[in-house]
């Protein structure tokens, strides 16, 4: 599962890097744009989407990047300013007024914070359409200038990760150029890019999983990075023992040492079961990687490659935690926390136990196939 993190963990949260980049340019200018009396008190500064408008009242909701509710009261001083998408200065900033701003718009807003609301001097908006115009454009953009994969090798002296691929050109490895990238990280917990934090080169360890930016050379052996997100995850395999629905949250023991584990289901969590064909091929898959291939399944051709496991999970319909039941056997990838006791899950994959039981050697025969985790390595 984790060899497919960069289609949950990166590419969706890739859709989020424009308003990022929106934010760390017009924070910076705004600031320094603050009038001098105003720059004397303590200034404040939120971003977040408008979940309600009173025109009235003059006031907005805003709900935070960091899920915060907070409503924002206008005032005739209030300035208010629309910017398009992908505008990195105000210089194309047009004045607005507040009931110019609609649900679903993304806002920057610097002010004073009180103990009963937020007293907003200065609002920079970019609206909802602009936002969805410009998610697109960026995905659009790492979808075709964008590679993913683990690191296997870190060099300081030169600045160059050595990646093995995965998604398109899986296996094969790329010296990316990082002397000119802008690197980023996830927290523990977050899978939110407008929350991973600023990084460095020397935060990398082998083994993580990353997503870069940028351009690829024309043998397609080297990359120069312009923009680089990474993370550590792992992959456990665990055993339900209760669902508790209210708190979104799994009660399990790991499948190779028995220990308690919480697994956290948030919004990003995407849950899948996997039917009995696709345990079959996952087994199959299992055992092609040991060096003991299986008879092809039935209209599979001799020597023809069995179909990637993850695109054949990712594929299947997605279920929720009412699905679940105690006594399932699950994989469940997350990034990796200090807490070992307690995981936030990016995917969730249920039915393993047909897996497991397809993979069970003759009695007398020895375990061909490795376990990691209680899992087999295609996981």
């Amino acid at each position: 599962m984790t060899a497919h993190i960069q289609a949950t963990a990166y590419i969706c949260i890739m859709k989020r890097y424009a308003l990022t980049g929106f934010v760390i340019a017009v924070a910076a200018i705004a600031i320094v744009c603050q009038p001098s009396a105003v720059a004397q008190q303590k200034v404040e500064s939120m971003v977040g989407v408008v979940e309600q408008i009173d025109r009235n009242a003059k006031t907005a909701t805003l709900k935070t990047d960091s899920g915060e509710i907070v409503k924002v009261t206008t005032v005739d001083s209030t300035v208010c300013l629309r910017i398009p998408a992908g505008e990195k200065t105000l210089s194309k900033a047009a004045p607005i007024k507040l009931e110019d701003i609609s649900i679903g718009d993304r806002v920057l807003v610097h002010g004073m914070k009180t103990d009963q609301t937020f007293i907003g001097q200065r609002l920079v908006v970019m609206p909802m359409a602009e936002v969805a115009k410009k998610r697109e454009h960026d995905l659009d953009e790492w979808k075709r200038r964008g590679i993913g994969g683990i690191v296997r090798e870190v060099n300081s002296q030169t600045g160059e990760i050595t990646l093995e691929l995965r998604g398109q050109g899986a296996g094969t490895r790329v010296e990316v150029g990082t002397t000119k990238a802008n690197f980023r990280r996830y927290v523990a917990g977050s899978l939110r890019f407008e929350e991973a934090r600023t990084s460095t080169l020397a935060e990398l360890r082998v083994g993580d999983q990353l997503r870069a930016l940028g351009d690829k050379s024309a043998d397609a052996r080297s990359f120069v990075a312009e923009q680089i997100v990474s993370g550590a995850f792992k992959t456990i395999g665990v055993t339900v023992l209760e669902i508790d629905q209210q708190k979104h949250e799994i009660h399990a023991t790991t499948l190779d040492q028995k220990k308690p584990i919480t697994i956290a289901i948030n919004q990003d969590s995407v849950l899948h079961r996997i039917s009995p064909p696709v345990a079959a091929a996952i087994a199959q898959k299992a055992k092609a990687d040991a060096g003991k291939a299986s008879p092809p399944q039935p209209g599979q051709k001799p020597g023809q490659p069995v179909i990637d496991v993850q695109q054949m999970i990712d594929t299947l319909p997605a279920v929720s935690l009412a699905n679940l039941t105690a006594g399932d056997v699950l994989a469940v990838t997350g990034a990796v926390e200090k807490d070992e006791s307690r995981l936030v899950a990016i995917k969730v994959a249920a039915g393993v136990d047909l897996v497991l039981k397809a993979l069970a050697p003759a009695p007398g025969k020895p375990q061909v196939v490795r376990l990691s985790a209680g899992l087999p390595s295609v996981f």
